[in-house]
């Protein structure tokens, strides 16, 4: 009962976002929307703003939870997402703060990589600390073109873009971005990671 009444009261304020600004909107105009009361609301939220926080992240976890198994048509539909939730994204990104909506698009773009199915991610090394930099490095890379996509005004061109990215990381669908333990074309013989900070320096 608890969480159909927060997912009605998110309902009504991205409903008002659809036609009003973030600072325009009210208690009164979300609990008059959604049919609850003033006491109702308070319980669950304790403003407008902690209602938006938690409504982005609820559209953060649907997003993980697509059912395409190829990471590049699950962003695709994030992005579609993000379209047909254009006034909670801008909200998120000009009331919340783009750092917040950056840490959340960092986590779903990172979940989205990171639940691929193994055969189609033979990019990745087989060092678990070179699939964490290689996650990390593309997870916040998507993440910053999203920002960008966003601040220009949600433009089409971010579908090639995706595009391209993905073409980067399959480059060579059987052959790691980085190189394997034992390769010794940039890398030491003995087949030391390239982020391994510890040895930094070493001869």
């Amino acid at each position: 009962m608890a969480n159909a009444t927060k997912h009605a009261l998110a309902g009504a304020l991205l409903e008002l976002l659809n036609t009003t600004t973030l600072d325009n909107i009210t208690v009164k105009d979300i609990v008059e929307r959604a049919q609850v009361s003033r006491q109702t609301f308070y319980y669950h939220f304790g403003d407008v703003y902690q209602l938006l926080d938690w409504a982005f992240q609820r559209a953060i976890r649907e997003l993980g939870e697509m059912p395409e198994e190829n990471w590049r048509d699950r962003l695709l539909m994030a992005v579609e997402f993000l379209r047909a939730n254009r006034a909670l994204a801008m909200n998120v990104y000009h009331s919340l703060g783009m750092e917040h909506l950056a840490r959340g698009l960092e986590a779903a773009v990172r979940d989205l990589l990171g639940a691929a199915p193994k055969d189609a991610m033979k990019w990745l090394p087989a060092d678990p600390e070179d699939q964490e930099f290689l996650l990390s490095f593309f997870s916040y890379g998507v993440m910053g073109i999203i920002i960008r996509w966003l601040d220009d005004g949600m433009p089409e061109k971010l579908d090639h873009m995706i595009n391209e990215i993905y073409a980067l990381m399959h480059h060579g669908e059987d052959t790691p971005l980085l190189p394997e333990p034992g390769y010794s074309g940039g890398m030491k013989e003995d087949g030391r990671s390239y982020n391994d900070k510890k040895r930094i320096g070493e001869g």
